[in-house]
């Protein structure tokens, strides 16, 4: 009744998403009134075969594996610091990745992992990614609450340059008993180059600060198209203190189209928008992605109401990011 559940955060006003997964009014209503109704049992000759749900990869046998080195050993209490992870990759050619899968072999004490690429410095296209952890542009791949697998439709892969060493940034959280992790990465390659190669751009501010019981505190990014676009899909990413998030793009002409508006925003559930038709976007358009976070004691989920709080890694501090998959087109 609250529309809670099945999770699922886009305001319906703006965007059409492939992977939405809200019920409509109809089927809500039929099943409030099942519910209503004391959960009548069918007639059983009707009945669905029960679901066989799959074990293992979701996106299929993976071509290959990578696994971090060494086992982590994840203590029962306290705070874990973030791990920063080299995974070498022993490639003689450039590859492209057609669906890629992140599973830590500890889920329980995994909150998220975030894969960075970093080029070698004698690769041609090195110094598009000059950051030795890859930072924000380096983003490859990630398994936050709620996503973790992804494949990209025939004709489109991300690029895994040769002779690149994947950076696994991975937040461990203690749950009451010791664990012991070796997360892993499959992928399945594109059968050859793929016609567009996808690029993620993570929308950031790190320049902020939430005042003690701001209910309502706002924090702007900006993204400017250097080249014509198109718009695949969009993920924005906050911590216990976001509210709502919205992306808005301004044109040349000074028109604006909003993107994606999320007015509840759940750091359990950081999803993935994909877009039924992708959006083209003019050269030098201005995406705006923008977060409300409420540092209140209204907000269930603040750890601190009385703490100032600045962008951090820890789920206690704070981000704003609007990550973003596209590709250029030509002009």
């Amino acid at each position: 009744k609250q529309r809670l559940m099945p999770p699922w955060f886009a305001n319906p006003e703006h965007g059409d998403f492939s992977n939405d997964r809200s019920l409509s009014d109809e089927d809500r209503e039929a099943l409030i009134g099942w519910i209503d109704n004391g959960c009548p049992e069918g007639d059983p000759k009707d009945a669905v075969a029960p679901k066989n749900w799959a074990e293992g990869w979701k996106i299929g046998k993976p071509e290959v594996v990578f696994q971090i080195p060494k086992e982590m050993t994840i203590p029962a209490t306290g705070a874990v610091e973030y791990q920063y992870i080299n995974v070498e990759t022993t490639f003689e050619e450039d590859r492209w990745v057609q669906a890629m899968e992140i599973r830590p072999t500890a889920p329980q004490v995994v909150h998220h992992v975030l894969v960075f690429l970093k080029y070698p410095r004698n690769h041609p296209r090195a110094d598009e990614q000059p950051q030795d952890r890859g930072g924000l542009n380096g983003y490859f791949m990630g398994m936050v609450p709620g996503q973790g697998d992804i494949t990209f439709p025939e004709g489109q892969g991300k690029f895994l340059p040769k002779g690149a060493t994947m950076v696994f940034q991975i937040h461990y959280t203690t749950n009451g008993e010791e664990a012991v992790d070796q997360t892993k990465l499959g992928m399945i390659f594109c059968k050859e180059r793929p016609e567009t190669e996808i690029t993620t751009t993570g929308i950031s501010n790190v320049f902020f600060e939430i005042p003690p019981g701001a209910e309502n505190h706002e924090v702007k990014a900006i993204f400017i198209a250097k080249k014509k676009m198109r718009l695949l899909s969009l993920m924005p990413h906050m911590h216990v203190r976001g509210k709502a998030y919205k992306y808005v793009a301004k044109l040349p002409d000074g028109t604006e189209k909003v993107l994606l508006d999320v007015p509840r925003y759940d750091f359990n559930w950081q999803l993935l928008y994909i877009l039924r038709e992708p959006i083209d976007l003019p050269k030098g358009t201005k995406i705006y992605a923008t977060g409300w976070f409420d540092n209140s004691d209204k907000n269930p989920a603040n750890p601190d109401p009385k703490k100032k709080v600045r962008f951090g890694e820890q789920t206690w501090e704070e981000m704003q990011i609007g990550y973003i998959n596209w590709y250029p087109l030509e002009d």
